[in-house]
């Protein structure tokens, strides 16, 4: 028995250790001990603000709660959770396998066999994980850490630049407790499009495993009080573009020259819809700028942007420049936007030498079957 109260007084004793930084350290072993916290803290709570201002200047002001709890073998961010957006009554429930999406308004909750991360995150109540408690994104460029008198300070890491996903810039700063060793502030900057985004998350009401907090994850009581709403069956299927003659259009391009697409025939045309927004849009430039080049002189690619303000233009621009996009963009219009179909970005049309399209692709990802479909119509 007394090995037993030893051992958990050491343990207790450890956990002080970790909770605040001693003078003089490192911000290298300032952070390697803020981790250590949190991998001896496997259950987190809080309460967070949530306060993003876009580049336009726009904000989002949003509160909301969580309970964080480190799992293996979980497919989201390692871990367990039930995070809540209070204001829009939105809650997510992970439970490391399976999700689910609940209306706290309406009672209801729809089921997520395969959840897409991003997706998740970017819901309201995703909005509201803070994942600096689950781990530290370990690609920063460097760490410092700056001490504040009596006690805590800020953690400062900076990361490398991302031009394929249009993030230029990017910081993020923990500002840590004096007490617990664990952040009342969490605020990332970056630069998007030319133009300096902010998120800061304000932490109040941080526990540490606390059985409460153990019971509201592991017994999902929305289950017996909430109903199961079921999916929304399938729209129909959308009658394709392929085989047909590609809709015609005459739009300016960002130099103010009028383009028409018939004055093309003879050539493989692709078309690139996108929006300034969109990262998959920005990160697939450089493969569609090399597309152009390897079929010099047979392949024509039109960018065709869909913003609807003016000032999008310019920013596209700047875009454009940085990821070293040199084909030819117009200015979109939602007309277009109809008649190609355009639900999501970036979509990409392979008009073939006889004006007919030949082939569509949806997204940035798998470029090789896009690359594919332009190398079979070059060859017809």
């Amino acid at each position: 028995m007394r090995n037993v109260r030893l051992l958990a007084l050491s343990l207790l004793l450890g956990m002080g250790n970790l909770s605040r930084p001693a003078a003089g350290q490192t911000a290298r072993e300032v952070l390697a001990k803020y981790q250590a916290r949190l991998q001896a803290a496997p259950l987190i709570g809080y309460t967070v603000q949530r306060i993003d201002t876009f580049g336009n200047g726009d904000s989002w002001n949003h509160r909301g709660r969580a309970v964080l709890q480190r799992r293996a073998g979980s497919k989201l961010l390692g871990a367990a959770f039930r995070v809540s957006q209070v204001d829009n009554a939105a809650t997510y429930y992970y439970n490391g396998n399976v999700g689910f999406e609940l209306d706290d308004k309406a009672k209801t909750f729809e089921l997520a066999a395969a959840p897409y991360a991003p997706s998740v995150l970017g819901s309201p109540a995703g909005q509201m994980l803070v994942e600096e408690l689950l781990a530290i994104d370990s690609t920063y460029q460097s760490v410092t850490y700056q001490p504040v008198p009596g006690g805590g300070g800020t953690l400062h890491l900076r990361y490398p630049d991302k031009p394929q996903a249009d993030v230029l810039n990017q910081h993020t700063y923990l500002v840590l407790d004096a007490a617990t060793g664990l952040p009342r502030t969490v605020r990332t900057t970056m630069v998007r499009s030319g133009r300096r985004w902010t998120t800061t998350k304000l932490l109040t009401d941080l526990r540490l495993n606390a059985p409460a907090d153990a019971a509201y994850l592991q017994q999902p009581d929305f289950l017996t009080t909430y109903a199961a709403e079921l999916p929304a069956p399938p729209p129909a299927p959308t009658p394709t573009l392929v085989a047909q003659p590609a809709p015609a259009f005459e739009l300016r391009s960002f130099a103010q020259a009028l383009v028409k697409l018939s004055s093309y025939r003879g050539k493989v045309v692709l078309l690139d819809f996108w929006e300034t927004s969109c990262a998959p849009c920005i990160g697939s430039m450089p493969h569609v700028q090399r597309l152009q080049d390897e079929h010099l002189g047979k392949l024509v690619v039109l960018g065709i942007l869909l913003d609807t303000d003016a000032a999008d233009t310019e920013r596209a621009k700047g875009i454009l420049q940085r990821q070293h996009a040199r084909y030819i963009n117009l200015v979109g219009t939602a007309a277009i936007a109809r008649t190609y179909r355009v639900d999501s970005f970036p979509r990409y049309y392979v008009i073939g030498k006889d004006g007919r399209v030949a082939a569509t692709h949806a997204g940035g990802g798998n470029l090789e079957e896009l690359a594919a479909a332009v190398k079979a119509a070059l060859a017809e």
